[in-house]
């Protein structure tokens, strides 16, 4: 059975249902209403946060790089008012500007137009990170020399170095001439240990140039790589101003909140991002919540409304239960009185209706066997009215009748079909009563005439009983009782399957009965022989499936002839 059809067969489950349903769907519209309304306040609050974050990392790169800048610049001018000194000065003065920045320039050399000068070098910086930024630091001093300021990033530095930015100044006299140029290699790390340190809660944080490669990042692996182009970038990259939206991430299906923010003087970019899914994870976990309590509350509900349900319709199904026997017939049952003061006052009512009904039944039960004692003794007495008309054919309509009823019941046919055959066989010879008496009793054979006048009873009987339409269903069997499976009987000559069935079983009952009982014109043939006779017959004159029922009474004892043990010849003419 599928749940609608299950819901509709009994009260029991749509009360239940009900019951979880107005349980169910408040909590979860309340539940999920809160959970929309947390997630704009989580968006709009997530947009904030990444917004100062993106703003605050970019404060400080900013302020990193000015005062990285400003030292740079404060030795520039220096050596502009005092151009040529030995190099021991300007070992000090690279010493004293190395530490007094946090140890962030991790190489800082003066060179004159010959190269000759001096340099400090930072003891983390490896022989084979100077080699591979010497390259850079030969093209800065050219640079320089040409009267060039560069900064060249480098972010493939061996592996545990973050990335760099290699800078070149031109060193001036004050005619404005250059005499030497000053290098430096300025540590990017700190930069990126800030960006780490603010990626908490799945962030991601990174430092891009004008070029859109990643300098610095939370996740070490990205650096040097290209950004990934999302629209807040792609916007970024032709407006460098403060941004922030929510996004799809370019190179997967989640959804991001991202924030950049600038670096104003040299083109530079802060990113701050964070996925949706890490964003929100609030919202879903109040909606997992929701589902779950909504779901815990409708088990509850239905397991309640099932508890109430039951209760309450309990009585009614048993009530059902009873009142379904009743319409099948069983008048004695009762319901039990239980429940509720309502409910017991319905089965008590019901009950004493059923009890009502079971006296009416047995009332009209009482009359209705009366009435079919009175009738069928109405029709035994007009069997009685014919028989008396012909001695010698004395109890022969209550014979057939016997004959009949067994015949059909080894036939299959039901008991309302055996009832008409067994009032059609008793009033199958009631035309004789509009025969002369002086041809019904004739001791001797039947002139021909006297014969046709005979062969009119049938015909004569349906008539008779036609004005009567209760009898209506048995007037085949007394007007066509002597047709034959041939066609050659009468009075209508159908044949075969034209015969109603009640004509046919009458029609073999009544010569089985002729034939096994004594008649002025003959006498009672030896059983033996008149099932010989029968089944000889059997496709010519009677129906073969008739024939085969009468055997089989006759096998069982349900057809017992009063007179077949004294033998004689089988009768040569129609006697019944």
């Amino acid at each position: 059975m599928n749940l609608l059809a299950r819901f509709n067969s009994s009260l029991t489950y749509s009360i239940a249902a009900t019951l979880a349903l107005v349980t169910v769907v408040p909590v979860a519209l309340v539940g999920f209403d809160l959970a929309r309304y947390n997630r704009e306040v989580l968006t709009t609050k997530e947009r904030k946060t990444l917004t100062q974050q993106a703003v605050n990392l970019a404060s400080e790169a900013t302020m990193y790089l000015s005062a990285a800048k400003s030292r740079l610049d404060g030795i520039a001018r220096t050596l502009k008012v005092i151009p040529i000194a030995g190099a021991e000065v300007h070992a000090e003065l690279l010493s004293e500007t190395a530490a007094g920045f946090q140890r962030a320039f991790l190489y800082m050399q003066i060179a004159d137009l010959k190269g000759d000068g001096a340099f400090v070098r930072d003891p983390q910086l490896s022989d084979e990170a100077a080699s591979v930024l010497s390259t850079t630091l030969a093209a800065a001093h050219r640079g320089a020399l040409d009267g060039k300021a560069t900064t060249t990033l480098r972010t493939d530095l061996p592996r545990n170095y973050s990335s760099v930015s290699v800078i070149g100044m031109p060193l001036e006299n004050l005619e404005g001439e250059v005499w030497g140029s000053l290098t430096a290699v300025l540590n990017l790390g700190p930069i990126e240990r800030r960006l780490q340190e603010s990626s908490s809660g799945g962030q991601y944080s990174v430092l891009f140039d004008r070029d859109l490669e990643i300098i610095a990042s939370s996740d070490p692996t990205s650096r040097g790589n290209p950004i990934a182009l999302s629209p807040l970038v792609a916007d970024f990259r032709h407006s460098p101003v403060r941004l922030t939206r929510l996004y799809q991430d370019p190179d997967g299906e989640d959804s991001l909140v991202g924030s950049v923010a600038p670096i104003s003087f040299n083109g530079w970019g802060v990113l701050v991002e964070r996925s949706s899914t890490d964003a929100f994870r609030p919202v879903r976990v109040m909606l997992v919540r929701t589902v779950v309590v909504s779901a815990i509350a409708g088990l509850v509900a239905l397991g309640l409304g099932f508890f109430l349900a039951r209760r309450l319709i309990g009585p009614i199904q048993r009530l059902d239960q009873v009142s379904s026997e009743i319409a099948k017939g069983n008048l004695t049952v009762r319901a039990p009185v239980t429940g509720s003061a309502e409910l017991a006052h319905l089965a008590s009512n019901f009950n004493h209706m059923a009890g009502n009904i079971e006296a009416l039944v047995r009332r009209l039960r009482q009359a209705l066997r009366q009435n079919q004692e009175l009738f069928l003794e109405t029709i035994r007495t007009l069997a009685a009215a014919i028989d008396a008309k012909d001695p010698y054919t004395r109890g022969h309509s209550e014979r057939v009748s016997s004959y009949s009823m067994a015949i059909a019941r080894h036939l299959g046919l039901g008991s309302e079909e055996v009832f008409r055959v067994r009032i059609a066989a008793i009033l199958h010879d009631v035309g004789k009563l509009g025969i002369r008496e002086g041809i019904l009793n004739k001791p001797g054979g039947l002139t021909e005439e006297e014969f046709m006048v005979m062969r009119q009873h049938p015909e004569i009987g349906s008539q008779i009983m036609a004005p009567i339409r209760a009898l209506k269903d048995i007037l085949p069997g007394i007007r066509n009782h002597h047709e034959t499976w041939d066609g050659r009987g009468y009075p209508d000559g159908l044949a075969g399957d034209e015969i109603p069935m009640v004509a046919r079983i009458i029609g073999a009952a009544d010569t089985f009965d002729a034939m096994t009982t004594t008649r002025p014109y003959q006498k009672a043939s030896t059983l033996d022989f008149v099932l010989k006779k029968i089944r000889a017959m059997s496709g010519t004159r009677f129906a073969p499936p008739v024939v085969d029922a009468m055997l089989a009474a006759v096998q069982t004892g349900d057809i017992t002839p009063p007179d077949a043990e004294h033998g004689g010849p089988a009768p040569q003419q129609e006697a019944s």
